[in-house]
């Protein structure tokens, strides 16, 4: 494959290959194509995590935010966190 970069492009690529962040131009461009994938995986989450709340709001299905509530919240990561239990994908970026 082979990709043609407008000057402005090709410029910074090579800033970045020259500081040393990338070892050549190759490394760059994968790396950027693999956050991308990374950011549309996470796009599809979030969208699917929202579609996830429309449906419970529309069905009733809520709790009211409280200061209690969030007192509940904050104790229950503080102790997963103290047991060493897996961050929730949810709520981590």
């Amino acid at each position: 494959m082979n990709i043609n970069f407008p000057p402005v492009d090709t410029g910074y690529i090579k800033t970045k290959v020259e500081s040393g962040y990338y070892s050549n131009a190759t490394e760059m461009v994968r790396d950027a194509v693999r956050r991308m994938r990374e950011q549309d995986d996470h796009h599809g989450r979030l969208l699917a995590a929202l579609e996830i709340g429309e449906r419970d709001i529309a069905a009733g299905r809520t709790v009211p935010y409280t200061p209690a509530l969030l007192k509940q919240v904050e104790q229950e990561a503080r102790t997963q966190a103290a047991n060493n239990g897996p961050a929730n994908p949810d709520v981590i970026p």
